[in-house]
């Protein structure tokens, strides 16, 4: 199976990408691992599955690099920028080519694949193809925290044997404080190496529920998620590179506002923002969009 691993890596590697093989065996120690220290304090715990198909035999970790974006968006005093944290935006453009380059490998050795349900940082993390940051994000060599991770199961023989990370955090983070500095919730704390989730601007924004009272209006930074923990780390150094992936017009603006259903828009307002893959989103644009319009004084 090794002329399969090796061709695998190099097609994942021509569409910008990175790629560890780890055996199945590594499960039952993720799932301990995730166990003892849940970086999400309980709340995914019901949402992953450690059961797998009998034939999967090893686990592929795919990164693609996923880069912090903003769109314009036209208001009544001009444009303003909405940033957009790394992998929100184009997730089904790139989990089909993801598919699209190992299906042709697989294909030509007769190999199957199936999705599977678990925490791919920390099985990243465990496996040594990346770190975690104090912000609970995973930071890859070359790509920072700027990258989309999948996982799925195959049936391939992996080779290489299992080797533990002896650490699955940067040693950089016990020296550094930046994340905690820039976090304004607060959901970063020194003393912990745990985020307080439910203190996470990402946490509240992404969801349909009313943004608390303690959460100031100037704190809003981002069309969705958060950027602060990320935009100024030391480990993103280089590799922090917004890019312009879109725009909207006054009308259109004001069209996503006043919509009460995504269906409600017309039909290009629809492609564009399915085509970014906020459709996914768009339960909390609206409120979002003037939330900060709001932070930038311009409500």
């Amino acid at each position: 199976m090794y002329e399969a691993e090796e061709l695998i890596a190099k097609s994942i590697n021509n569409i910008g990408g990175k790629i560890k093989i780890v055996s199945v065996d590594i499960l039952p120690l993720v799932r301990e691992q995730f166990e003892k220290t849940d970086m999400n304090n309980g709340m995914l715990k019901d949402y992953f599955n450690f059961s797998l198909d009998a034939d999967i035999k090893s686990l592929i970790i795919v990164a693609l690099p996923s880069s912090p974006c903003y769109v314009e968006i036209e208001w009544d005093f001009g444009i303003i920028e909405a940033d957009i944290p790394p992998v929100y935006i184009h997730r089904d453009q790139q989990l089909s080519m993801i598919k699209e380059t190992v299906s042709n490998v697989f294909e030509h050795f007769h190999l199957k694949s199936w999705p599977v349900v678990f925490p791919k940082k920390m099985l990243a993390a465990m496996s040594s193809f990346g770190k975690y940051g104090r912000n609970n994000l995973l930071y890859i060599e070359g790509m920072g925290s700027c990258h989309r991770l999948t996982v799925f199961g195959t049936d391939m023989i992996c080779t290489e044997e299992i080797e533990l990370a002896s650490d699955l955090r940067m040693d950089r983070c016990s020296k550094c404080g930046v994340c905690i500095n820039q976090c304004q919730t607060g959901a970063i704390d020194k003393e912990n190496i745990q985020i307080a989730v439910d203190k996470c601007l990402t946490f509240h924004n992404e969801r349909k529920n009313p943004i608390p009272d303690w959460i100031q209006s100037d704190w809003h930074n981002s069309l969705i998620g958060c950027i602060k923990c990320q935009e100024k780390c030391p480990a993103n150094a280089g590799l922090w590179n917004r890019k312009k992936v879109g725009e909207f017009s006054y009308d259109e603006t004001q069209m996503i506002i006043k919509a009460t259903a995504f269906e409600a828009l017309d039909t290009a307002l629809q492609n564009k923002l399915s085509e970014l893959n906020l459709d996914r989103y768009f339960d909390v644009l609206s409120r979002n969009i003037l939330l900060l319009l709001k932070a930038k004084n311009l409500l």
